[in-house]
């Protein structure tokens, strides 16, 4: 069966489909989105032949897209970067991108000599692409596995700058070979070098041209995100033009000066998520389009002993060692060195770019050129698997994940909120609060709460706090406006189901109005009862839990508040949270809650 003859537009949607589909699953089956994401092109391509998109977009068609598919993915992962993450970890971050990069390089390309048998020459323009990471796969596996600030942040920015950097290596690399073997011409070198300084001009120069016309109010507001998109896509056009793979790095550091000089003010808040919604969608897209792009042939080429040497040496011997060499004397400690050095999937990046060395190298008519996509495609798979499943038992057996249950943020400082911490504490689940007012902060630490050193609701001041141990917060402030304001500026950050409120007073009719749509879906506990209410009753009565096979015992005067499994992990009622399924753990409650009443509430 084959899918060849499908309209162009339908190709498009189905793998656009195919996409978002392997990463929704990847959610529910809790494993890492590019290995799931890979299994998918592979079936869908190679395996059952069902359609190659190569073949049906056509090449003319098919590479460009994906060019421009990863400028955009470079793009928004360089400009959401933030200089401020770089305070304690700047030196070790320099010396990856720049010793490290080296190491690695030279490193790789005698991998690549020695165990595979490429020439020098193409040993070492590949050795430069293979020290690529990328941000397509480590970002992934970063928002999964919740490291330390520190790895994190090492491992973010080294993707992000090497992804344009491999390129330029293994460019020069070619050029240098090209220039050898033509003799060398003072024309030529200077060729590359002026084309290679104009695309870093553009770069720059793009981003103050664009920062130029937001301040003279240019660009209205509701066009800023597809003003910025436009930008991005002329810029890797033109300097993709003017010297190959050169748009990759312009773009980048079109984004790296965004980040700098917008200073997270609010009005690129509706572009920010604008292209990030459009990355995510990149990235699942463009994984799978290359992976179900591939043959069986190419598939048969990757399997030997050689290629499982050759991966083995490239995650045993050349990331460890460059990363540990260019780490001596840094600030981070030896759990974070390695740690780093232990973590390199290849990505979306490598395999677009080793198609092109390969079309190169095969009209030089090199040596083994015709296997450079099928090593590259076995790096990047086998890298994926590999650092895909251990990357989070690994960060937890050296201690920089949290292996605690997942902990709670109560916003509010009502009796409520200390109350339902103290239960939680209870069960070794870390709580933290925000609290509006510095004197409760002394009764909160008493509680053995964790308190939030300045505004929560400010991406200025969370940038520098180490939320990892935090999965959910719960508003919990007698404001229906305050709990609404902080819904929207929390959600972003830790996930729609992530985040609930108390529900509000329900006498004022236009508060109730004001809740409606999916907000409705996480209001906590009972929506019939308002902040004040909880506080209220908490100081005459008490949260008291039961085993949940006891649940059947509880009067309808008793309200259900939380469900905590055996592995401690809490789930709040709301109104898609009923624990009528749940068989292990406690539930904890309000007795006769129903029959309580205050005049004054």
């Amino acid at each position: 069966m084959s899918l060849l003859n499908l309209p162009l537009i339908l190709v498009i949607v189905i793998f656009l489909a195919l996409g978002i589909f392997s990463q929704w699953f990847a959610s529910r089956i809790k494993w890492p989105s590019i290995v799931v994401l890979s299994i998918v092109g592979l079936l869908v391509g190679p395996i059952l032949s069902l359609i190659n998109p190569q073949q049906s977009l056509g090449s003319e068609a098919f590479s460009p897209m994906v060019s421009l598919a990863v400028a955009i993915i470079l793009f928004e992962g360089s400009s959401n970067l933030d200089f401020r993450e770089l305070r304690g970890i700047s030196k070790a971050v320099m010396r990856i991108i720049t010793v490290g990069a080296v190491i690695s390089w030279v490193l790789g390309a005698m991998a690549l000599h020695f165990v595979l048998g490429f020439s020098a020459q193409v040993a070492l323009v590949m050795g430069g692409l293979f020290l690529i990471t990328g941000p397509t796969v480590i970002q992934p596996l970063l928002k999964q596995a919740k490291v330390r600030k520190s790895v994190d942040s090492i491992l973010r920015w080294e993707s992000i700058i090497l992804d344009p950097i491999g390129p330029m290596l293994a460019l020069f690399a070619f050029y240098i070979f090209n220039i050898f073997e033509h003799g060398i011409q003072v024309e030529i070198i200077l060729s590359f070098i002026l084309r290679l300084f104009i695309a870093v001009c553009i770069g720059f120069f793009a981003s103050y041209v664009f920062m130029w016309f937001l301040k003279k109010d240019m660009i209205p507001q509701n066009l800023m995100p597809p003003v910025q998109l436009v930008f991005v896509l002329l810029i890797f056009a033109l300097c993709d033009e003017i010297l190959p793979e050169s748009g990759l790095m312009a773009v980048t550091i079109f984004g790296l000066v965004m980040a700098r000089m917008k200073r997270h003010d609010l009005i690129f808040k509706e572009s920010d998520h604008f292209i990030e919604n459009m990355s995510s969608i990149l990235v699942s897209t463009v994984f799978i389009l290359i992976t179900s792009s591939l043959t069986l042939d190419v598939l048969k080429g990757i399997l030997s002993w050689k290629l499982v040497l050759f991966c083995a040496v490239m995650i045993v011997l050349v990331r460890p060692l460059s990363i540990l060499f260019a780490t001596i004397n840094t600030e981070i400690s030896k759990r974070e060195r390695t740690m780093v050095s232990i973590m390199a999937p290849r990505g979306i990046v490598v395999l677009t770019v080793a198609q092109f060395f390969a079309g190169q190298f095969m009209e030089k008519n090199a040596p083994l050129a015709e296997y450079i996509t099928p090593v590259t495609f076995g790096l990047v798979i086998v890298t994926v698997v590999i650092y895909g499943f251990s990357f989070v038992p690994m960060s937890k057996m050296m201690r920089l994940a949290s292996t605690e249950p997942p902990g709670v943020i109560l916003v509010g400082e009502g009796e409520f909120s200390y109350k339902l911490g103290s239960k939680l504490r209870e069960h070794e689940i870390p709580v933290m609060t925000f609290n509006l007012f510095s004197s409760s902060s002394t009764r909160a630490r008493n509680l053995d709460f964790e308190v939030f050193e300045g505004n929560l609701l400010s991406s200025n001041d969370r940038i520098y706090a180490d939320l990892t141990r935090y999965h959910q917060c719960l508003l919990m402030t007698q404001s229906f406006v305050f709990n609404s304001l902080a819904f929207n500026e929390l959600v972003p950050e830790f996930g729609l189901n992530q985040v609930n409120m108390i529900p509000v007073s329900f006498r004022n009719e236009k508060m109730k109005s004001n809740v409606s749509g999916p907000i409705r879906n996480h209001i906590l506990f009972d929506s019939n009862f308002s902040a004040k209410w909880y506080n209220q009753f908490i100081k005459e009565n008490d949260i008291h839990e039961i085993d949940v096979e006891r649940i059947p015992e509880l009067s309808e005067n008793d309200m259900i508040l939380y469900h905590i499994n055996d592995d401690k992990e809490v789930t709040f009622r709301n109104k898609r949270n009923q624990f009528e399924d749940s068989d292990e753990g406690v539930i904890g409650y309000l007795k006769d809650a129903y029959l309580y009443e205050d005049e004054e509430l």
